[in-house]
């Protein structure tokens, strides 16, 4: 097993992913928002006087809150008491990241996220959401993510304007980052492997134009347990801008060695689970020797195609893999695939 998984266990539960509250900190409304804005969904909210905000929590994760922010606001209702609720904002500065129709469209389809409160494109576009208080899940929860991830999988037709994915880098720019990163994890002095970048590149483009062929369905594309939560007794998806049309198993076989190594339970128990729910929301039966096959091509090109970013930031406190765990990793997945010469 990987080396991270102690590291698994312990960082990725609600008590170090869920917002820590801290001392409220008075600020101005975030993002260019107005008390008018507010007032669409606060309830009894009549008058921007007398109201006021605070940032209430601390937002935990790689990118500390960055584009986002956790706002408490005190205000008068119609009858003169005092109310507050606590909202979470965050801004989208790229098109194709926004994240308003697609709230939209998964509520529609009955499928959980935090419920959207109000929003507005002014340049960027701007979303407020109901705060979730506790983010991750516990490792006896773990069948109930991998049924949330089931769900979205099979949600049928979304609408493609919804659901734009963000332009990539050119190919043979992003090609020579990932034969740099190979290069590098080659010379690493821990990698157990030996590492060829020739033939690991060469491997990949194969596995590359394997995937381009699969079948897609809708999946979050960056989903671990740092994107779900509990929000009003049940399992919501959240960080939606990454959300498309992806091979079909992405989600699923990029989470589960770490889902793996968090419940102490095995791969293929976790993957058979996760076919067995897309069964009965289908009945679709699918052959589990061939889909686990294809979840493995997914999940070394998706390794692949992250390499880059992760020797970039190797020894990050936020980033668990270290270089030897992606090595050991792809060579696992490159010599149960038959991909290594």
């Amino acid at each position: 097993m990987l080396a991270d998984v102690t590291y698994q266990m312990s960082r990725f539960s609600p008590a170090n992913l869920s917002p820590v509250p801290i001392e409220p900190r008075p600020c101005a409304l975030p993002y260019g928002l107005t008390w008018r804005d507010f007032g669409e969904f606060l309830p009894g909210f009549v008058r921007a006087e007398g109201a006021r905000a605070w940032v209430s929590h601390e937002i935990r994760g790689l990118h500390k809150g960055t584009n986002s922010c956790i706002v408490a606001v005190g205000y008068l209702d119609v009858d003169g008491a005092r109310l507050t609720q606590t909202v979470f904002c965050k801004r989208s500065e790229e098109p194709a990241r926004a994240e308003a129709a697609r709230y939209a469209f998964l509520t529609a389809r009955g499928f959980p996220t935090p419920r959207l409160l109000y929003s507005a494109v002014r340049g960027d576009e701007v979303v407020v959401l109901e705060f979730v208080p506790t983010v991750g899940v516990e490792p006896n929860d773990v069948d109930e993510l991998i049924g949330l991830i089931a769900r979205l999988n099979t949600l049928e037709a979304p609408p493609p304007e919804a659901f734009v994915l963000p332009p990539g880098m050119p190919a043979a720019e992003f090609s020579a980052r990932v034969m740099a990163a190979l290069t590098s994890l080659a010379a690493h002095p821990a990698v157990p492997v030996t590492v060829d970048p020739e033939s690991w590149f060469a491997a990949y483009k194969r596995a590359a134009a394997a995937v381009e062929a699969l079948p897609m369905a809708l999946n979050h594309g960056e989903l671990f347990l740092q994107q779900i939560g509990w929000s009003r007794g049940r399992l919501v998806m959240f960080d939606l801008e990454t959300m498309g049309l992806r091979p079909r198993f992405i989600d699923i076989a990029t989470t589960l060695s770490g889902l793996a190594a968090y419940s102490g339970r095995e791969e293929r128990d976790l993957f058979a689970h996760y076919l067995e729910t897309v069964r009965d929301l289908t009945g679709v039966v699918v052959d589990e020797a061939e889909a686990w096959k294809e979840a493995l091509l997914v999940r070394l090109v998706n390794a692949y195609q992250g390499l880059p970013w992760r020797i970039d930031n190797a020894g990050h406190p936020d980033i668990a893999k270290t270089p030897t765990d992606l090595a050991l990793g792809l060579h696992d997945d490159l010599q149960t695939l038959g991909l290594l010469d």
